[in-house]
């Protein structure tokens, strides 16, 4: 049996994809484990708990919104300190964006190998991209620290996609201390949503609504998607920095009641959308991977996505879906309306989608493959 520590930013009750592959893979490991997970504390949280035999530890002042940069770095210290007093670990493995330095100073002082689980240099890329709700101190200040995450001599990294493993071999990491481990889904969990498909043609978007998910390309999308299919439905399930902005611009094109904004939902109530609804679109700029993509595939819908790195990892183009060129809302807008005028090619590539998933993308695969990424370095030790 193993002492495993994960630290990360966040963990329940708050929502992400990041979130889920730490739950989801640590619960796993938790059966014939210890699993610790140290976290930033958050309103309402308990500062200890026990979830799906994970121990759950927050730290430091509460953080009351991700862009809160500043509590968010305080909790730093007390991480640190957390650390050098839980205990021996047999593994620590860390994740974006604070955690790892302190992380990385404890386990060298401790003797604990410390592995990076990295989703992608996300502020390297908006710092090449002209996108609103980022503003430059937040973008130079976000790229000095992925520099410092990356640059520390860790014993292994793991990352979500191939191309998130290159991204780290161009920024000088050892390739021989890096492995591919896909995020996954969890089956049995959309399985057991039991929700009827809508009798209208339904399009659906799940996820945070910031400058790089870029949901303003489908809202236009899909004012041009009505001109076809009149009675066409799009429901938008996540909220974020640019709610209002969606918002008005669903106004602005006079969509009115064709577009729902759900709001912050659960992965419950994200589920019943992705089932309940026709297809998912995802025209992100960014990505790590596009976990929602393998999600949507597992409820055996199909899904339409900017031709973006990583992203091509989940998505093959005419299979499990549309990959369609980046700021392309015209074509973006002809592959939604192809897909819900074609039942027989959106099952098809509903159900090619879901054979992708059970082979490729699962929880109980990333957990192995994470068990043996931990043990291989130990064994080095």
């Amino acid at each position: 049996m193993l002492r495993i520590c994960f630290t990360a930013e966040e963990f329940f009750p708050l929502p992400s994809g990041r979130l889920r592959r730490i739950y989801e893979v640590g619960k796993r490991l938790a059966l014939r484990n210890e699993v610790h997970i140290y976290c930033q504390m958050y309103p309402g949280a308990p500062r200890e708990e026990e979830v799906s035999g994970i121990h759950v530890h927050r730290v430091g002042p509460p953080v009351l919104k991700a862009s809160s940069y500043l509590r968010r770095a305080l909790s730093v210290p007390y991480l640190f300190k957390s650390l050098l007093k839980s205990g021996d670990f047999d593994i620590i493995n860390t994740n974006w964006l604070f955690p790892p330095l302190p992380s990385y100073l404890a386990a060298r002082l401790r003797g604990v190998r410390i592995v990076l689980t990295s989703d992608g240099i996300l502020w390297h890329h908006l710092c090449g991209l002209n996108l609103p709700g980022y503003g430059l101190l937040p973008k130079v200040f976000g790229c000095m620290v992925e520099d410092v995450d990356v640059k520390l001599n860790y014993d292994a990294y793991i990352t979500v996609s191939r191309g998130t493993k290159e991204e780290l071999i161009s920024m000088g990491v050892d390739p021989e201390k890096v492995f591919v481990v896909y995020n996954g889904v969890d089956i049995q969990f959309y399985d057991s949503i039991d929700v009827e498909e809508s009798h209208e043609p339904s399009v659906c978007y799940v996820g945070h609504l910031e400058g790089r998910k870029n949901a303003f390309d489908l809202i236009k999308a899909f004012s041009i998607v009505l001109k076809s299919i009149p009675d066409a439905r799009l429901t938008i399930a996540g909220s974020g920095p640019l709610m209002g902005r969606a918002r008005d611009l669903a106004e602005a094109l006079k969509l009115g009641s064709k577009v729902k904004f759900l709001g912050s939902v659960g992965f419950k109530e994200a589920a019943r959308v992705m089932k309940s609804s026709h297809l998912l679109v995802l025209p992100s700029l960014v990505e790590g991977f596009g976990i929602v993509l393998a999600e949507a595939n597992a409820c055996r819908k199909p899904a339409v996505a900017y031709d973006v790195p990583n992203v091509r990892e989940v998505i093959k183009d005419g299979v499990n879906g549309f990959l369609v060129k980046p700021r392309d809302v015209s074509m973006l807008a002809l592959r939604i309306i192809e897909l819900l005028k074609d039942d027989r090619m959106r099952r098809r590539m509903g159900e090619n989608g879901r054979m992708i998933v059970e082979r490729n993308f699962t929880w109980d695969r990333a957990a192995e493959e994470t068990l043996k990424v931990y043990k291989r370095i130990i064994g080095d030790a």
